[in-house]
């Protein structure tokens, strides 16, 4: 008999109400902050590496891939929305529900334009940056200065073991300057981040605070920081005072000797973001479709509080910026939701025992977040239930829509990897490669089973990986 699992959508708020009048997609979508891809653990494979665990950044994975869910269209500039899926998970192998809560926005991209924009470019040109890192860089930085308008401002500082300012903040004028600024950069010396991030945001405090406009630091780095801060406390909180006096931070990573550990926690601060430049055609993408979305918060400090349902329990939460995957919190905290061609995702897991009943809740979720452009915060209520009209058994598999069930893949696909990962650093060769195996298997099954060809892509690049681990 067909069973139907039901997530009811309560909400009550102004900016980010959701309409009622149609169902459907929306027009664009919205993401967390953090890390926007691993693109390092896909250089890495793709040069013959094994990543190490950390490299799988579950908040990255999910905002690669759009992940809609259907429900009334959204009228606002930010909609929350809830789906649940019952599946195996990867790592344990026992049955578990799976609550995706999907970001989306009326926003059309077609027409959407960001605000004029500060911009302070801030460029690691030490020397672990020689060769192919320093030349995609240049290429990046370029990209983004034809990006920039005249109602924009713009200053380059570059920084190795000291800081050198090349263009003080200015409005841009004269392109060609600022191109040949940028080719004339070459390595040398030791890596101060701090130094750079310091001088950098300096430039952006000559510009005044205005509504109307965005000011951003641009920081080109591969994050091996050997000079000044090196410990990612004082990066964060360098990074905080910042962006609480309204200077926010996106991170472009290049190198595969990357520091992603580093990077994936200051990217989870207020008004921060990642993005790793493995290719031309990443920079190409990131540049040419993104660059508008990327530098457009709509919504900080959005608060999750969690309340499972008699006998079930929090077991893990992933996709939220600066908290490890695996973590089980109850409460739950993104510091910026930014907008983006795709909907993104935060996936909460959840255990109970026993059979479920029709009309069983799983979990009720209070939410708050503080719109960008102001205005009271609102008030979101989002409850999963199960409706089915039979009893669910602890081994049967479910899924209210066809974006879960892609959601529960990519998740089984982090579980997967950071477990052979992990394994295979300890030595653990044998075990490593059976895990990538069957992590490469269920993506594969589910894949063909959703006629999604990039979840196929990905199942392609877990297999790459379980061919590396050779026992």
């Amino acid at each position: 008999m067909m069973q139907r699992l039901l997530v009811a959508l309560w909400a009550t708020f102004t900016l980010a109400g959701c309409g009622v009048a149609s169902s459907g997609f929306d027009s664009a979508g919205a993401t967390p902050g953090g890390a926007q891809d691993i693109g390092l653990a896909r250089k890495k494979i793709a040069e013959g590496q094994i990543p190490a665990p950390e490299d799988f950044v579950a908040e990255g994975l999910y905002s690669e891939h759009d992940l809609p869910l259907d429900g009334p269209v959204c009228d606002q500039v930010l909609c929350l929305r809830t789906a649940m899926g019952i599946a195996p998970a990867l790592d344990t192998g026992r049955q578990e529900a799976f609550v995706q809560v999907g970001f989306s926005s009326n926003v059309d991209p077609a027409t959407f334009r960001r605000k004029p924009l500060d911009a302070a470019l801030v460029i690691d040109h030490s020397g672990s940056m020689s060769g192919e890192p320093i030349e995609a860089v240049k290429e990046a930085a370029r990209k983004l200065v034809e990006k920039l308008d005249e109602n924009d401002t713009f200053s380059l500082v570059i920084f190795d073991d000291d800081v050198d300012t090349l263009v003080k903040q200015v409005r841009v004028g004269d392109r060609a300057a600022l191109l040949r600024a940028i080719n004339e950069i070459e390595v040398d010396g030791g890596t101060c981040i701090e130094c750079g991030l310091r001088e950098g945001f300096k430039q952006l405090a000559t510009r005044p605070l205005e509504p109307s406009r965005a000011r951003r630091l641009f920081l080109f780095t591969d994050a091996m920081p050997n000079v000044g801060a090196t410990g990612e406390g004082e990066f964060m909180d360098l990074l905080r005072d910042n962006s609480e006096a309204g200077r926010d931070t996106t991170v472009f990573g290049v190198n595969i000797a990357f520091g992603q550990t580093l990077v994936t926690k200051i990217s989870a601060v207020r008004g921060s973001n990642y993005f790793y430049l493995g290719d031309a055609e990443r920079t190409r993408k990131v540049f040419d479709e993104d660059f508008d979305f990327l530098v457009t918060p709509i919504a900080y400090a959005l608060h999750m509080a969690l309340t499972p349902a008699n006998g079930f329990r929090v077991e893990a939460a992933y996709g939220v910026p600066g908290v490890d995957p695996g973590a089980s919190l109850a409460q739950l905290d993104v510091a910026t939701v930014f907008l983006s061609r795709r909907r993104g995702a935060i996936v909460v897991r959840l255990s109970g025992s026993g059979e479920m009943a029709p009309g069983q809740e799983v979990v009720s979720n209070a939410f708050s977040f503080q719109p960008v452009e102001g205005g009271a915060p609102p008030a979101v209520s989002l409850v999963a239930s199960y409706e089915g009209s039979e009893p669910l058994t602890s081994t049967a598999t479910w899924y209210s829509q066809h974006s879960v069930r892609k959601a529960v893949a990519l998740t089984n696909f982090i579980l997967g990897a950071r477990k052979a990962c992990e394994q295979w650093s300890k030595g653990e060769k044998a075990a490593a490669r059976e895990v990538a195996d069957r992590t490469a298997a269920l993506l594969q099954a589910e894949a063909e089973a959703l006629y999604d060809a990039p979840l196929r892509a990905e199942a392609e690049l877990a297999g790459k990986l379980a061919a590396l681990m050779v026992p």
